[in-house]
């Protein structure tokens, strides 16, 4: 198939993504909501620790900015297809999906894109409004760390869509798929930077992060955005894990779904 073609497909699918979206406005805001909140909790609790010094090296201007672009890189890389894949193979809803011409996961990345426009939009133009009136989340315009930033929110935003797709694939083995995108959800609070920078995590816990995909998905790009990571060594450190673990999670999705593919054997749908 040509890029032409693909380029038309993938148009149709985001459009028809866009308005089934439309159907569940309330819903998204809520999701949008929570997505928010989460830092601004984290925010809360950091800036009340810190008061008028700093802790390790932040201070509460360095707390604002790091969850201030959480919430946005979060928006823009967050996932959710294990949920309703679990759902599509108990219940056999992945049936007609499967006598399509097209793989189902062109779907699932359509939604995802969809959203992340929607989301990310939204975060964006209220960090605009709060950096109006707030000095401290204000950002330099350097296009050049916003275009290292875009690559590495893209790069973050496939990793965690492979992650929660092929987590997803578990049910083809298992009716417990989802406890097991819970579980990583869990150790993402701690091991992707959600709760807290890094930095001021336990040497322990960094060391083991460092080995892991979870920095990659999070902490890196929001490290890349507001400039904490901005040394060619780190940089080059933080591309090249995200590219490995991306790859890992390919190929991981690639062996699940056609090992998965084969031994499927729902009905109805």
């Amino acid at each position: 198939m040509s890029a032409g073609a693909w380029v038309r497909r993938y148009g149709g699918l985001i459009r028809a993504a866009w308005l089934v979206d439309l159907q569940y406005r309330a819903a998204i805001a809520l999701w949008l909501v929570w997505g928010v909140t989460e830092p601004a909790i984290a925010l809360g609790i950091w800036w009340g620790i810190a008061g008028a010094g700093e802790v390790g090296g932040f201070e509460r201007a360095d707390f604002a900015r790091y969850f201030f672009g959480l919430a946005l890189v979060n928006q823009l890389t967050i996932a959710w297809d294990s949920w309703y894949l679990d759902q599509w193979i108990r219940e056999g809803d992945l049936n007609h999906r499967l006598a399509r011409p097209m793989n189902p996961v062109h779907e699932a990345i359509a939604d995802n894109v969809a959203y992340k426009i929607r989301g990310g939009t939204v975060v964006l133009l209220a960090w605009a409004l709060f950096a109006a009136l707030w000095p401290a989340v204000r950002l330099p315009f350097d296009p050049g760390r916003w275009a290292l930033t875009l690559l590495a929110v893209i790069l973050a935003a496939a990793m965690r869509f492979c992650i929660s797709y092929t987590t997803g694939l578990a049910a083809f083995w298992t009716t417990r798929a989802t406890a097991l995108m819970q579980l990583h959800a869990g150790i993402s609070l701690f091991l992707a930077g959600r709760i807290a920078p890094l930095a001021l995590l336990p040497p322990a816990v960094v060391g083991v992060a460092r080995y892991l995909w979870f920095p990659y998905t999070l902490a890196f790009p929001v490290d890349v955005l507001t400039g904490a990571a901005a040394a060619p060594a780190q940089l080059a450190r933080g591309f090249a894990g995200q590219g490995v673990w991306l790859l890992l999670w390919y190929l991981a999705y690639r062996l699940a779904w056609s090992r998965g593919t084969r031994r499927y054997g729902a009905v109805g749908g």
